[in-house]
């Protein structure tokens, strides 16, 4: 389709009102294409205020100006879909709208143009432009351009393009515009508007002169119009095709007057001293005239005229009294502004340092919710573990009386366990020196010190109540229980947590499996044994037969110690429970506690993690667990029961049998899988009583080995 079937729309930022501009471009446009141009104003930064801001609001300033006039744009677009209507877009971002959109016209050679206008004599049904854009552009915009102006969806004036530059509108439309154009007082041809004085030389100012001086003063501010002619030098009204301004008309009131201006040079060349880019220099303007020819306003100048150079002197004392008080006026309006502008200059300072403490105070206050909301969450978490140990607390001390109350029945006696104080520890131990060290953990440290024999000296947590509890509870039940297999507890230190046991110098399961220290590797034989073994004291802790049964809770490698001849001693009950049995109950009834779950991971039971419910089965879980330890040696034992099951499944079980304890016979390694594998079920129901079999079948692979 042809260039001059395209009706351009110029829109705003305003969308609610240049939609209806748009929706008459749509019903009018007579079947031509639609293409919507508009004009961005970059945000504007005074250089004092882009220094009071950081680089990161700058740049968030000028995007969030970019998107929203992409948002605007494509809103039009939307609102030309739903019309219908394919619509073109045609931006560029400039500081002047009306220079913008002439840019456009030239740029793109636009032959039909429909722009808004706001007439506030509109419903009088005047037709005039209320709107400096519009009247602007019908000004400036070349004859070979349509401009239609709408107002509130009604069209109220149209400037048609002349007929007589359609021969040479295409030519003229190709041209490169440099900005609007200026006319002279006659009519004549159009030029260029200059910011440059020095391009002033060019201009020939023989017998018509006051072109010249037009172009010179074209710049002063709107106010001068007050001492135009409100006609042109015809007489005829404004017209949108024939624009004059208001200096070029005072001019032209000269010539009516028979007044011309001095004999001016053929080129004008201002003071360097000049600057034209402030609004301020407009007042230098005209007395630089004056300077430049005196006799313009001397009432004794010469005045030549154009057509036969006979110069005549003619005085206008008027003429110049009015010009004075206009240049006055304008040096008072610009002493208001440049005082302004220094006020607002300050008032966005000030609001920018105070926008800045805002925001510095808005931060510091969100960082204090923060710290506020988190020591709150910590305190209450604080005070849940505190009410929680200290419940546990009082729990050990009941149970730990409760079994003194039950030793002093059974038996009449009780087992005398010797205090000892601090300082004789500590002598003990060279002053817990370092190299007395023999363990380390959450528990504390554990030192090898000497009363009258070798001794392992545990030194508990002396903060808050877990040392206290853990304490308590240990001399509690290894204080009153013996067994073969249970490690010996030779005394105590109440002042500092310190419990004092039998020195065992093979240390734990946890490091013989591990050869810590390139120790020997633990035969198969000895394996099946302990195996044995810890199944033999847990049997004794679990016994029905008593009024209390002992749940371990922690039974792991690390707590399995072993003596001289790889005896196993179990050790370490700071977080046993005693579960207690009413003398009505029956055997079969199922005792339980219900308490925070605690042990060490893959050997804890995965009911009592999920629900907290702990039973002697928890036991037996960790159990089944350090079987199938022994068996493969795998350390940690993560996925063990998983790899075991799938081995067997396979019929490829020896090849996870640990090489280093020598060659398992297959009769007892299968057996003691499948057992172990029992023992270890996810399901607590379907784990086996380590009392009523586990331990007969155990006993029964020892002898079909020839053990004893």
């Amino acid at each position: 389709m042809a260039e001059d079937m395209i009706t351009y729309v110029a829109v705003g930022k305003d969308v609610k009102d240049c939609k209806s501009i748009l929706s008459w471009a749509l019903e009018n446009n007579g079947g031509s294409r639609i293409c919507i141009i508009r004009v961005h104003k970059p945000t504007k930064l005074f250089p004092l205020v882009r220094s009071l801001m950081t680089e990161r609001k700058v740049r968030e300033r000028l995007k969030t100006g970019t998107q929203n006039m992409h948002a605007i744009m494509e809103e039009y677009l939307q609102f030309c879909e739903q019309k219908g209507v394919h619509a073109q877009m045609l931006t560029i971002e400039m500081d002047s709208i009306k220079k913008g959109i002439l840019k456009l016209i030239y740029r793109h050679g636009i032959r039909k143009l429909v722009i808004g206008s706001k007439s506030a004599n509109y419903y009088k049904r005047k037709v005039e432009l209320g709107s400096k854009k519009a009247k602007y552009v019908c000004k400036t915009a070349p004859v070979s351009c349509q401009v239609q102006v709408i107002c509130k969806g009604h069209l109220i004036f149209t400037r048609e393009a002349s007929a007589a530059d359609t021969g040479t509108g295409q030519s003229n439309l190709n041209r490169s515009w440099s900005g609007p154009l200026v006319y002279n007082n006659r009519g004549g041809s159009p030029v260029s508007e200059c910011s440059d004085f020095s391009k002033l030389r060019s201009f020939s100012v023989g017998s018509n002169r006051t072109t010249a001086l037009a172009a010179l003063v074209a710049p002063l501010p709107e106010r001068s119009k007050e001492l135009s002619s409100p006609t042109s030098p015809g007489g005829s009204s404004y017209s949108a095709g024939s624009p004059t301004t208001a200096f070029e008309t005072t001019l032209s009131s000269w010539n009516d007057r028979k007044c011309e201006a001095l004999q001016y040079s053929r080129s004008l060349s201002p003071p360097a001293a000049w600057d034209y880019s402030r609004s301020s220099s407009t007042l230098e303007l005209a007395p630089l005239v004056l300077q430049q020819s005196p006799g313009l306003i001397s009432g004794s100048s010469n005045i030549s005229t154009s057509s036969n150079g006979v110069h005549n002197v003619v005085q206008d004392r008027s003429l110049e009294e009015q010009l004075q008080q206009a240049l006055a006026a304008l040096k008072k309006e610009a002493l208001v502004r440049q005082r302004a502008e220094r006020y607002m200059i300050d008032a966005i300072r000030r609001a920018q340092d105070a926008e800045n403490q805002r925001d510095i105070c808005i931060e510091e206050l969100r960082i204090s919710k923060e710290q506020e909301t988190s020591l709150k969450s910590q305190i209450a978490e604080l005070q849940k573990e505190r009410d929680e140990f200290q419940m546990e607390r009082d729990h050990a001390l009941k149970e730990a009386e409760g079994l003194k109350r039950k030793a002093e029945g059974s038996n009449g006696q009780m087992f005398e366990l010797p205090e000892f104080s601090l300082s004789k520890i500590a002598d003990a131990t060279q002053g817990f020196n370092e190299s007395q060290k023999i363990g380390q953990g959450g528990y504390g440290n554990i030192y090898i010190g000497c009363l009258q024999t070798e001794v392992a000296i545990k030194m508990l947590h002396s903060q808050g109540s877990q040392g206290s509890q853990e304490f308590q509870m240990e001399v509690g039940v290894l204080g009153q229980l013996r067994h073969p297999n249970l490690v010996k507890l030779i005394g105590s230190c109440p002042e500092a947590f310190a419990l004092i046991y039998e020195y065992l110098p093979n240390g734990s399961l946890e490091d013989r499996l591990k050869c810590k220290d390139k120790s020997p590797p633990l035969s198969w034989q000895t394996r099946l044994r302990i195996a044995i073994e810890l199944c033999s004291v847990l049997v004794y802790l679990h016994s029905s037969t008593q009024l209390h049964t002992i749940v371990h809770g922690d039974l792991k490698p690390a707590n399995i110690l072993l003596d001289s001849n790889f005896v196993c001693k179990l050790s370490d009950f700071g977080i046993c429970r005693v579960l207690s049995r009413d003398q009505t109950s029956s055997d079969s009834v199922t005792l339980s506690y219900n308490t925070v779950p605690k042990g060490t991971l893959p050997y804890l039971d995965p009911e009592f993690l999920q629900s907290g419910i702990l039973t002697v089965k928890s036991d037996v879980y960790s159990f089944g667990i350090i079987l199938l330890q022994l068996l493969t040696g795998k350390s940690p034992p993560y996925s063990i029961v998983d790899e075991v099951n799938f081995a067997l499944l396979a019929d490829n079980f020896e090849s996870l049998l640990d090489p280093s304890a020598g060659r398992w016979p297959f009769e007892v390694a299968q057996p003691l899988a499948k057992l172990a594998l029992l023992c270890s079920h996810k399901n607590r129901r379907r784990r086996p009583d380590l009392g009523s079999g586990v331990l007969e079948e155990l006993e029964s692979l020892r002898d079909l080995t020839g053990g004893s």
